[in-house]
């Protein structure tokens, strides 16, 4: 008995130490894992996820690349619409916008698994505080 009032004691406490206000869930991205599949060196594929802001407040959202092996392309890409350089206008709830990557796959890396990561961060407008945070994988391979 002792020893559950213990676990209690100490799962409160965790609880209570959590910061007042915290965020969690605010942004999806589906699918949160692309499959850009076994491309052909000298060729380009362009995928993407939707991210969509699951809260009932309006955020700023980043995505930036934050993984980006060589054969991978990120920024203002065809079909993009989030935005990529700076936390861009209020995405408002329930709103969504697509991020869009590249993968161009060359000779040195072809035959082997390649991983980019996109990240996406929403921003509190108020305070500028991050609110969220969702990494993206994209998963691709070159082959000759």
């Amino acid at each position: 008995m002792k020893a559950l009032f213990v676990v209690l004691a100490l799962a409160t406490s965790l609880v209570a130490a959590a910061p007042a206000g915290s965020q969690t869930g605010v942004l999806r991205a589906v699918p949160q894992a692309v499959h850009m599949g076994v491309r052909s060196v000298g060729t380009e594929n362009l995928k993407g996820t939707r991210i969509t802001n699951t809260s009932d407040s309006a955020v700023r959202l980043l995505v930036e690349g934050t993984r980006m092996p060589d054969d991978f392309g990120f920024g203002l890409m065809p079909g993009s619409t989030c935005p990529v350089f700076s936390p861009g206008e209020l995405l408002g709830p329930g709103e969504s916008c697509d991020a869009v990557m590249n993968f161009r796959p060359s000779d040195f890396f072809a035959g082997q698994d390649q991983l980019a990561e996109l990240t996406a961060t929403a921003y509190d407008p108020a305070t500028g505080a991050v609110v969220d945070t969702v990494v993206i994988q994209f998963f691709a391979r070159g082959r000759l």
